[in-house]
């Protein structure tokens, strides 16, 4: 089974009228994969979202 890790997830979240939410969650994941699929499936599922940008590298920080 796989270790779980805490990360902390920095995200652009983009509305379909143009308006942006940048947003900081703790999430707890696998991998980094991981930790940006959860973030992406909560905020794609508000009605006006069109997209969520996270770079992998950047944006998330795994936490001790």
């Amino acid at each position: 089974m796989a270790e779980m890790h805490t990360y902390k997830v920095l995200a652009l979240v983009i509305y379909r009228d143009e308006r942006k939410l940048v947003t900081t969650n703790i999430v707890r994941a696998k991998d980094k994969k991981d930790a940006k699929k959860q973030i992406e499936r909560k905020y794609l599922r508000l009605p006006d979202a069109s997209e969520v940008i996270i770079n992998e590298e950047i944006d998330i920080i795994k936490l001790v």
